[in-house]
């Protein structure tokens, strides 16, 4: 057993979090108002079995070490020590003949980039890299400052290059420069300029990969590695967190160009996210710098699910967000080359990211077509029932009553309508019949449904060795599906051996991604009443039903457009098979 393991085994997660916060037995599990952001209803759960918390308004989550990390802003090193203090650990020291995993992974880093920025500055095989760079308007100095190489158009250059000093294929593997193979590994950078990614404490993560020449994909990144995590990553942030702190403002763009160039023109306060979905850990980042928030993407983030849910989490972390229009569609580095002046006249014209919503909507929608005003008012009220702050949320109330020409009092009960809505109330989706879906919707009704069905699984009540029947095709969802087939198997085992269920058992060998799912699930506070074993497998049952005539219906709908085309072709064999299938269903949907 390693310190960490030790020290969560003598300390209790809610003595920990007792000390900051007063908690409430809820059920098996504890509740309170979260830490992290302000809440009128708590939704911030602990659960003593499984020694995690999650909160259900702000999405934060871990163990102890997590809590101590997010609360008193500590570094994992400092949050190991301090509780090792409190639990009594004396903590092992490392010897030098055994360099930590993590040590080594940064090491390799280091010596591929020595290797990819010697090739371009200084080897023949990087001159058409170099003369590409410096044609976009690189200069040798900013090459420099940001440590931009380039990887040769080889399968195992950089793999024989790092061998011969002493490192190994699996190690190439693990820190992600290389791709396991019958031979060991090769190159998974190849042919491609290359961007060190360093951290804000100056450490080499990762590299990002960019193709000389055009092909797809046009980015490759570092794989998920164990000092590597995408969704905890800003390119820049390493040369822009002072410049952010000084000018109390962070321009977020998207990709790697479009940092190097304006940073080299002078707006030294910019960061990418690599892609335009912000994630909570990219906005913690930016949260330790500024509060001022300022996207530069190249597209309509309106009318990008993906995006509007990273703005929702900058907007309950309480950051103050605008919108930088770039014109005629081109990028940050597009616009800088062409002359700073414009990318300087955008940044300062940027608008509150609100007023962007109703702009987007203006340009895409005809506010004299009645079904398109219904059409604005289903894209924005669910928009408008996030926004954090009252007083805010209700100046935009306004603003849409204006636009859409309605009065302001049905705008206001239909956003408190969807504010009333509980996307985790799983029982309130299961007994309606229908849900209208937005236009940008969060979860559709089947969506919920599948989660609330693995919901009831992980929570089956006590002495009952309940074993599903139904297939995991009832999913859609590759990773309910997953789950559920292991779920499943876990079930048939215990149930076999007349065993309990226990969720830490069930979890101990679930890929890291899956237990994510699980454990914010497992903490979802179900109706009480489903304790009883009637109650629950009546609950489950009618689920299921519900899930199967979905699947029912979608097969109803797809034999429908067969039978329409098979009628157009006056291929009459055809429709009437189709139309037989078409009427078992039917029936089949009507006995559900």
């Amino acid at each position: 057993m390693d310190d960490v393991d030790l020290i969560k085994e003598k300390i209790n997660i809610v003595d920990l979090i007792s000390e900051y916060l007063p908690l409430k037995k809820a059920g098996v599990n504890f509740k309170a108002s979260c830490p992290f952001h302000n809440e009128k209803t708590p939704s911030f759960v602990v659960s003593p079995e499984r020694q995690i918390f999650k909160c259900f308004g702000c999405s934060k989550s871990g163990d102890i070490f997590t809590f101590l990390i997010e609360k008193e802003g500590m570094e994992f090193k400092e949050a190991l020590e301090v509780l090792a203090t409190k639990a009594g650990v004396t903590l092992q020291k490392k010897t030098d003949e055994k360099k930590d995993f993590k040590d080594r992974l940064f090491e390799i880093n280091l010596k591929a980039q020595e290797f990819f920025h010697y090739i371009l500055t200084k080897h023949t095989l990087g001159k058409k890299a170099l003369e590409y760079l410096l044609v976009r308007g690189i200069t040798d100095e900013t090459i420099e400052q940001f440590g931009i190489g380039y990887a040769p158009n080889s399968w195992e250059s950089l793999t024989r290059f790092l061998l011969k000093r002493g490192f190994t294929h699996q190690e190439t593997i693990d820190s992600g420069l290389g791709v396991a193979s019958k031979s060991g590994s090769y190159d998974r950078f190849r042919g491609r300029i290359t961007f060190p990614l360093i951290d804000g404490k100056g450490k080499l993560r990762g590299f990002s990969g960019r193709v000389l020449l055009p092909a797809e994909p046009k980015y490759i990144n570092t794989p998920q590695t164990a000092i590597f995590d995408k969704s905890n990553f800003l390119f820049g942030l390493n040369l822009a967190k002072t410049e952010i702190r000084d000018k109390k403002e962070a321009i977020l763009v998207e990709g790697e160009m479009d940092v190097v160039l304006p940073f080299q023109a002078g707006f030294k306060n910019i960061v990418a996210s690599k892609g335009t979905a912000l994630t909570e850990g990219q906005i913690d980042l930016i949260k330790k710098y500024t509060q001022n928030l300022s996207l530069g993407f190249d597209m309509d983030l309106a009318g990008d699910s993906a995006c509007r849910r990273g703005i929702e989490i900058a907007d309950k972390a309480g950051l103050d967000i605008k919108v930088i229009q770039l014109e005629g569609g081109k990028d940050a580095a597009e616009l800088v080359k062409a002359d700073p002046a414009f990318l300087q006249k955008a940044i300062d014209s940027a608008m509150p990211i609100y007023d962007y919503y109703l702009l987007s909507v203006s340009r895409r929608y005809d506010s004299k077509n009645p079904s398109d005003l219904k059409k604005v008012g289903e894209e924005l009220i669910p928009v408008w029932a996030k926004i954090t702050d009252d007083l805010v949320r209700e100046r935009y109330i306004q603003r849409l009553s204006a636009y859409l020409k309605t009065d302001e009092k049905i705008i206001r009960e239909a956003v408190e309508k969807e504010r009333s809505f509980k996307p985790n109330n799983y029982p309130s989706v299961f007994q309606k019949t229908s849900v209208k879906d937005n236009v940008v919707p969060s979860k559709s009704r089947r969506e919920l449904l599948e989660e609330y069905l693995i919901a009831l699984l992980l929570h089956p009540p006590k002495d009952d060795n309940f074993v599903p029947s139904f297939p995991e095709t009832l999913f859609l969802a590759e990773k309910w599906r997953q789950i559920y087939v292991l779920l499943f198997l876990y079930l048939d085992s215990i149930s076999f051996k007349s065993k309990a269920f226990d969720i830490n058992e069930f979890v101990s060998d679930l890929p890291r991604e899956l237990t994510v799912e699980v454990d914010r699930l497992y903490l979802t506070e179900l109706d009480s009443r489903l304790s009883s074993n009637k109650l629950w497998k009546k609950e489950l049952d009618g689920v299921v039903s519900e899930l199967k005539k979905a699947l029912i219906k979608a097969s109803l709908q797809k034999l429908s457009f067969e039978i329409k085309n098979a009628q157009e072709f006056d291929k009459m064999e055809i429709v009437e098979s189709l139309n037989k299938r078409f009427r078992d269903l039917s029936v089949k949907l009507k006995n559900l």
